[in-house]
This record gives structure tokens, C-alpha cells and sequence, in this order.
């Protein structure tokens, strides 16, 4: 009885400590997340450069540098770039209310005729009636507010988030750091007080570590679709440096939340504006329907090649790990739906096979 008391006070209070680092560790959870995402990628090169080097601490400390130089400045340049952008759209927007530029782009979109293309000739000039009437000016005149005073609001937030970027990418590279150069231990700890078999998880983390890789390739391969077709967009329209307008669009696909429309959408206001508005409704639609959209096509099909799980839940596994945990719910939204299959496959073997 003695023996039962105790065990249940150990793990009560264990459980209890658990739980506090838990939520003291919540903070950093992203940054520990994606540290042990580029973990997983990176280990065997890790233990190849270990050999080479002779140590551990020296391949995990060379490996860090080379992602801080290939991964975090590039992305940061990137986030810069949507910032600027977007400090420069507001202008843009502001400098159109007070021109009354909205008006002068509501008739040019009447003068294009492109309603008859689409509509019957009563219903085309119901809507052009609506378009050009004073309720619908100021309908527009209030989003246009509202989309100015929104970003406002997060530039205002800016360098509090400056902070926590450089913060948290700081705790990014140490945490990658250590993993690297003290994963086989981190393993065999948890290992040692996981209830189950050897194989079972040594199954599970095959899992994790095929999943991860999966969305890894798929991540580059739709930066890469991305880049090329917005590519093919900039030279549609006719505009200059399309090339290094598709390199900024495959590595804007990386960064959160609207990834390649940080590149695509300020294209399609300029080309609208300065260019020619055919070419700028063209590119709206190119890039919301074909450079944007493609993601959810490209992705879940280049993962199904290393992820055995129907395409359907991939696809749900994809789009909902990215709407419940943010951008790295790209990782974590497949993780979860393979490690939950292979758990339902050991449960099979385990315990249904045993008691039949």
C-alpha cells in the first residue's frame, strides 16, 4: 500500500513539474520547434561532418553558422523587403484617397467593357450603374481606410516584433546547436521512460523523420513552381527584371503569411497603375488563381511521394496545420496525422493481433 502511495505521489508531482516547464517553455515553443524541424534535415550531414571533423561540437557550431548565413539572413532580407513594400503600399493607397485615384480606376474599369464579357447587357449595366454610383464610392473609400488604418496598426507593433524576431531567432540557433551536437542522448533519455516497444519507436520516429523530409522537399518544390510560373507572369505583362522577380517570389513563398503575394500583389498594383490595366487585372487573377493558389496543389503532391497517407487527408493535414499553428503547422499538421497512423498500425499489431 505504502509502495502505491508513493508511486502515485511520483508521478503526481512529476506530472506537476511537467506541466510548469511546459508552460514555461510555451514562449519559446516555435523557435524549439524549428529548430528540431532543421535538425532532422541537417543530422546526416551532421554525422558525415562530424567524422570529417572530428567532433561533435565543431560540425553542430559549423552546421548553425551555415544556416544562420543560407537560411536567416536571406529570410530576413525577405521579411524586410515585405515590410518596406508595405510601408510603400500604404503610400500608394493614401496618396490615391487623397487624389481621388479610387474614382478615376472605378471608371477606367467601366470604360474596359469587360462586364458584356461575362454578363448580359441589362444585369452588366445594373452593376456598372451600381459601380458608379455614390454608395459604392464610399463603400470603397471606407475599406480603403480601414485596409490603411489595419497596417498602420501593425507597423506601429513593428519593432516590438523586430525585438522578438531577433530574439527568437537567437534561441532558434542555440536550440539547433545543442540538438545537433547532443541528439543521440536527447533520444535515448526519452527512449529509456517511453512504455513501449524498441521497434514501435524506432517506428515512430522513422515516421516523424520521412514526414518532416516530405514537407521539407515539398516546401522547396512549391518555392521553386512558384518562382518559375511568377516567372512566366512578369514576362506575360512585360515587365523588367521578371528573372529576379521570380527569385524574390520563391523565396517570399517561405515567409508568413501571405508567402509569394508579398511579390505578386504590390507587381499587380504597379502594373495596373503604370502599365496598363489589362496586364494589372491579368496579374490580380494570375497571382491569387495560379501563383497563390498552386500551393495546395504542388505541396501535398511531392510529399505523397515519401508520406503513405490517402492524398485527401494530406491535403486537410497541410491546410489545417497551417490555419491551427501558423506557418509551422506545414510540419506539424503532417506530423501529427502520420504519427497518429503509424500509433493506430502498432495498436494493430500490439494489442487487436494479440487478443485474437
Amino acid at each position: 500500500m505504502r509502495e502505491k502511495i508513493f508511486l502515485y505521489f511520483l508521478l503526481a508531482i512529476t506530472g506537476g513539474f511537467a506541466l510548469l516547464a511546459i508552460l514555461m517553455l510555451l514562449p519559446f515553443l516555435k523557435p524549439i520547434l524549428w529548430a528540431v524541424i532543421f535538425s532532422l534535415v541537417l543530422y546526416p550531414l551532421h554525422i558525415k561532418l562530424s567524422q570529417w571533423v572530428r567532433g561533435n561540437t565543431l560540425s553542430a557550431l559549423v552546421l548553425t553558422l551555415i544556416v544562420f548565413l543560407l537560411v536567416v539572413i536571406p529570410f530576413t532580407f525577405v521579411l524586410a523587403v515585405a515590410i518596406r513594400q508595405s510601408v510603400e503600399l500604404i503610400h500608394i493607397i493614401a496618396n490615391a484617397m487623397q487624389a481621388n485615384a479610387h474614382t478615376q480606376m472605378m471608371n477606367r474599369l467601366i470604360e474596359l467593357n469587360l462586364l458584356e464579357r461575362f454578363l448580359t447587357e441589362e444585369y452588366a449595366q445594373k452593376l456598372k450603374d451600381y459601380i458608379a454610383s455614390q454608395e459604392f464610392q464610399n463603400l470603397l473609400l471606407s475599406t480603403l481606410r480601414d485596409l490603411v488604418q489595419k497596417i498602420l496598426g501593425m507597423l506601429t507593433s513593428l519593432f516590438p516584433a523586430i525585438g522578438a524576431f531577433v530574439f527568437k531567432t537567437f534561441v532558434f540557433l542555440l536550440t539547433l546547436f545543442f540538438i545537433l551536437r547532443d541528439g543521440p542522448k536527447f533520444v535515448r533519455f526519452i527512449e529509456r521512460f517511453t512504455p513501449m516497444h524498441k521497434e514501435d519507436v524506432g517506428q515512430v520516429s522513422l515516421t516523424v523523420y520521412k514526414t518532416v523530409l516530405a514537407t521539407v522537399y515539398g516546401s522547396i518544390g512549391v518555392g521553386l513552381v512558384q518562382g518559375l510560373v511568377g516567372f512566366v507572369g512578369y514576362r506575360i505583362v512585360g515587365l523588367d527584371y521578371s528573372t529576379l522577380l521570380g527569385i524574390a517570389t520563391f523565396m517570399s513563398s517561405f515567409v508568413p503569411p501571405f508567402g509569394s503575394g508579398f511579390i505578386w500583389f504590390p507587381v499587380a498594383l504597379y502594373t495596373f497603375f503604370e502599365k496598363s490595366q489589362y496586364y494589372g487585372i491579368f496579374m490580380f487573377l494570375y497571382g491569387f488563381l495560379i501563383i497563390s493558389t498552386i500551393d495546395n496543389l504542388v505541396r501535398p503532391a511531392i510529399m505523397k511521394m515519401g508520406i503513405r497517407i490517402p492524398y485527401i487527408i494530406l491535403f486537410f493535414s497541410i491546410v489545417g496545420g497551417l490555419l491551427t499553428f501558423g506557418f509551422v503547422g506545414i510540419f506539424l499538421g503532417p506530423i501529427i496525422f502520420t504519427t497518429l497512423f503509424t500509433l493506430a498500425l502498432i495498436y494493430e499489431k500490439r494489442v487487436l493481433k494479440e487478443q485474437t
